[in-house]
């Protein structure tokens, strides 16, 4: 697919390989102060209290559906045509329902290069696959995935901050790092893979010992967006599995001050351990909520059949280099 001042190609390699590279949502772990709600580090168990009237948990899928290579010039430049799901569940007493969901595809290159949006016909309905263009400044491997990853997240984010004002709480998957101060409501980041160490030794120490429904003190992740933060445990692994298994990082702003932050965090620990999934049908269990589990299932069959998808855009490019 030539179009002026780029030629377009596809990666001939399938999407699926270099799938174990990760985006990453946040820079390295600064210097925390553990010291901001308590003087003891020690395990908090909250008091009971009534339950949120509405809970909403926000969520995102992701998929690549080609890797493309594009020359410019004497230079050959890394992209990707990906698709991302967005969308909700509203939790009001014992009833939970997909309150929003929503679709959007994205043609991300690197090096700062923006192509035309990519359009493809799916079979002879007159469906179509469009492709909205993007770009990264850096031209790697992995910058078009950052840049897909972005676009999944910035949706999550928008969503969160509209859902906010009509639920009592919004777990957002995932760190909140496209969360803006426009939000009216309280949004709470729910990361449940624990890829980032931000404890000390000694402090660390303490999570292995919590049981199902303690946390830690609140601790202060600073930065440009600065962060209150906590680690819960909402269900406890297999005697075979690590000792960290059910346990999850949650943060709110630091903006919202540290009196909402701990409200929140009690919120969170009378909360979200009756959510928490079983491996029996989740084998991301027990970290991967039992609202999230069924959001993802529902968005991944929006984002359509990969193969249909896949051949379509084969055959658009196929036609427009044959032409």
């Amino acid at each position: 697919m030539t179009k002026p001042g780029y030629s377009l190609r596809l990666d001939p390699w399938s999407a699926e390989y270099g799938g174990s590279l990760q985006a990453d949502d946040e820079p390295p772990p600064p210097e925390v102060d553990t010291r901001v709600e308590a003087a003891a580090w020690e395990a908090i168990r909250p008091a009971a209290a009534p339950r949120p009237r509405r809970i909403a948990f926000v969520d995102g899928v992701r998929r690549i559906e080609h890797r493309l290579l594009v020359s410019q010039d004497e230079r050959t430049i890394f992209g990707l045509l990906g698709s991302f799901g967005v969308g909700a569940v509203v939790v009001v007493a014992e009833s939970a329902r997909v309150a929003y969901e929503a679709i959007g595809r994205v043609a991300i290159t690197g090096g700062g290069l923006k192509i035309d949006r990519f359009v493809a016909p799916v079979g002879c309905s007159g469906a179509r696959v469009v492709f909205e263009p993007s770009s990264e400044a850096e031209n790697t491997f992995v910058a078009p995935l950052d840049g897909l990853q972005k676009a999944m997240r910035q949706h999550e984010a928008g969503l969160a901050e509209r859902l906010s004002a009509e639920a009592d709480v919004v777990f957002q998957d995932g760190p909140l790092g496209f969360l803006t101060a426009a939000a009216p409501g309280s949004v709470v980041g729910f990361v449940k893979t624990l890829q980032r160490q931000y404890l000390d030794a000694a402090a660390h120490g303490l999570l292995p010992r919590l049981g199902v429904g303690a946390r830690t003190p609140l601790f202060l992740i600073p930065g440009r967006e600065s962060r209150y933060s906590w680690y819960l445990r909402i269900a406890f692994g297999r005697a075979i599995e690590s000792p960290l298994t059910g346990i999850v990082r949650l943060e709110v702003p630091a903006s919202r001050g540290l009196d909402e932050a701990r409200t929140l965090a009690d919120l969170s620990a009378r909360e979200i351990p009756r959510f928490a999934s079983d491996a029996t049908r989740d084998p991301r269990a027990p970290q991967n909520l039992h609202p999230i589990g069924g959001l993802e299932a529902r968005l991944k069959h929006l984002l359509g059949d990969p193969l249909v998808v896949r051949r379509a855009v084969e055959a658009q490019i196929h036609r427009e280099v044959s032409a």
